[in-house]
């Protein structure tokens, strides 16, 4: 086992053991809502396709609540929302609880499928807004009330050091890209696709202009893929220099076990280079949801204290909550006092599909 396996192996354990006090304060209410939840059995949730995370959910949750059977499915957010839409006009309503994409959750909360999130809450420390430092830091629906961002994740593009110099990085930034050394050499995940690499559009033409990004997709020949592990691949084996959409370095365990040979960066923690994200983390749950009491323990429970320490550091996404320390890389740490992109804010929703369609297009016209 590696050294990061034991320590999470280690952290795996000690969650477990911490976790279980978290509610043992609680009235004789959360006592029946948790043998409420018992007597349904069972908890349907929608997941993002972080394979990190959704291990580390099923298999804590397995040993905090074995008598609540948890189904999770990964479908892309476009798709999921056309399921649920067609699903419900004819009265099916099948999901509980969503951990995933925040545009998916915009569009289901548009369409009424969602509850609001914070009557769910129970827990003192969870109810109280100074944890997640306000609401408005939390929330990221322009309403304040359905779309809960558990993670707060600086994401910059990552690069190998053996073929891009960390100090050619410190001095361009994200122009970089432009230079001529790395045509074909620069993978993104297809931002025309529900994924890692569509807020990368927002940032990319908020940072490089129209004729940049443009110059980007054509002249310097991006490689786009259709999948985020194709994209750590690139990076692991050598085919691309630089990887735009997924926390690479999460993702470069297997690589590493198997004796590669690397250093793989993000572009560093400077407003610049990077967008403030959730990292596919975003918390909402459903009207008319078919186990009310489950979902409310699986909300209280994925934000406890422990939990989200624990899906931190599976996943390298620092939490939220301002009484969690960062986990992740020293180059994805926020500066303090530093203002940040967010791309995946409501707010930022029309702007954020303005660039996708503006990559969409380029493309086409370049063929």
């Amino acid at each position: 086992m590696t050294l990061r396996g034991i320590s999470y192996a280690a952290m795996l354990l000690a969650s477990f053991v911490l976790m279980k006090p978290a509610f043992a304060q609680d009235t004789a209410g959360w006592d029946k809502t948790v043998a409420a939840a018992n007597e349904e059995g069972a908890l349907v949730l929608d997941s993002q396709p972080n394979i990190e995370m959704r291990k580390y959910v099923q298999e804590e949750w397995a040993k905090a609540y074995p008598k609540i059977a948890l189904s999770v499915s990964s479908i892309p957010g476009a798709q999921y929302v056309a399921r649920v839409k067609t699903e419900r006009s004819v009265g099916k309503y099948l999901w509980d609880v969503s951990v995933s994409g925040a545009a998916a959750g915009y569009l289901l909360a548009k369409d009424g499928a969602l509850d609001p999130l914070a009557p769910e809450f129970v827990a003192a420390d969870i109810k109280d807004a100074a944890t997640w430092g306000s609401w408005d830091h939390v929330f990221m629906d322009k309403q304040g009330k359905y779309v809960f961002g558990m993670s707060a994740a600086l994401k910059s593009p990552y690069y190998n050091t053996a073929q891009v110099s960390p100090d050619k990085i410190a001095k361009l930034g994200l122009k970089v890209l432009l230079e001529p050394e790395l045509k074909g050499k620069i993978i993104w995940h297809d931002p025309t696709l529900s994924g890692s690499g569509q807020t990368f559009a927002y940032v990319l033409r908020s940072r490089l202009g129209d004729d940049g990004l443009a110059k980007l997709i054509t002249e310097q020949k991006v490689v786009f893929l259709p999948q985020q592990d194709q994209v750590v691949e690139a990076l692991a084996r050598g085919n691309g220099w630089v990887g735009i959409g997924p926390f690479v370095r999460a993702h470069l365990e297997t690589y590493l076990a198997a004796g590669v040979k690397m250093d793989v960066r993000a572009f560093g923690n400077q407003p610049e280079v990077n967008e403030m994200g959730t990292g596919g983390s975003s918390l909402y749950v459903y009207n008319n949801r078919p186990h009310p009491n489950a979902a409310r323990v699986f909300i209280n429970w994925v934000l406890s204290k422990e939990i989200q320490l624990g899906l931190a550091k599976a996943t390298l996404q620092d939490s939220r909550r301002q009484d969690l320390s960062s986990v992740s890389e020293p180059e994805r740490q926020p500066v303090k006092g530093a203002t940040y992109l967010e791309t995946q804010r409501e707010d930022h929703a029309d702007d954020l599909e303005a660039a996708i369609r503006f990559v969409g297009d380029t493309r086409k016209a370049a063929r």
